[in-house]
């Protein structure tokens, strides 16, 4: 991986005991895993997701199912449109999108890293991010923000396929989890998320790379995080966003609701 003003991330051991990812954690704010869950089931929540676009007329029939090619000339959409939220809520239906979270190679992790109980979000988030739709690029943010509830939770990002660095991605701020609870003071009209929290670039480092698929990163709630914008011209970005928690902590009423509820 050869980016400029990024560096790869820390890989950590699937094998690592408690301790060690717990003391990772607290001094990154992330663990990353290569080859954490693999690659024919992550491939097969990819298949059901494609399957809707396609019945959405949202790939390019002239090119293999799998390959995710958008259609020609299509404008790029993403979330609070209609037309978007009419396919996403199918998506969220399909049930090896919605059990995915719930793998027993990300449970392991999570378990590792939380003391007792363990409760999946029933929110479950995925992303569908189109070519053309640099725009759209979800900020540098912490989740917490949008989250609430126990700052103990953690977010695990998995894309749905092979990611270079030209697809998108996230980067991570190794970290920032200890600068606590920033403001989210700067807006970002058209953005995934919308909010974000001011960055100075000159102090900032950013972790990221080529992700392969069954690659997972788990972060905590206070890491300073954010998309890379599809720069592919023709392929779209599938990725899930899943978080974790003790059961017993606080947890916001909104996370027991699907992504989008209309209530």
């Amino acid at each position: 991986m050869q980016t400029k003003g990024y560096v790869p991330f820390i890989e950590s051991d699937l094998q690592s005991d408690a301790a060690t990812l717990r003391e990772t954690m607290d001094r990154y704010g992330y663990l990353f895993f290569r080859g954490l869950v693999p690659a024919d089931e992550v491939l097969s929540v990819r298949h059901d997701v494609l399957e809707l676009l396609k019945e959405a007329g949202w790939l390019d029939p002239a090119h293999e199912l799998m390959e995710g090619v958008a259609l020609p000339g299509i404008v790029p959409k993403t979330e609070g449109q209609a037309e978007y939220t009419a396919v996403y809520r199918q998506i969220l239906r399909l049930p090896r999108f919605h059990n995915f979270p719930s793998h027993p190679s990300l449970m392991s992790v999570a378990q590792r890293l939380i003391d007792g109980e363990i409760l999946v979000h029933p929110r479950r988030i995925g992303r569908i991010t189109f070519p053309g739709s640099q725009a759209f690029t979800t900020p540098a943010h912490q989740d917490h923000f949008y989250i609430r509830g126990t700052v103990e939770t953690y977010s695990c990002w998995t894309p749905l396929g092979a990611c270079p660095i030209e697809l998108g991605g996230l980067a991570v701020w190794p970290g920032s989890q200890h600068q606590g609870f920033i403001e989210h003071s700067v807006s970002h009209v058209g953005a995934v998320g919308g909010r974000g929290v001011p960055v100075d670039e000159a102090q900032a480092e950013w972790h990221t790379t080529d992700f392969q698929v069954g690659d997972a990163l788990f972060f905590h709630s206070y890491t300073i995080h954010k998309a890379l914008p599809n720069l592919s011209p023709t392929l779209l970005r599938l990725s899930t966003d899943n978080r974790y928690q003790r059961n017993k902590d606080e947890i916001d009423p909104a996370a027991l609701r699907p992504h989008f509820d209309e209530k």
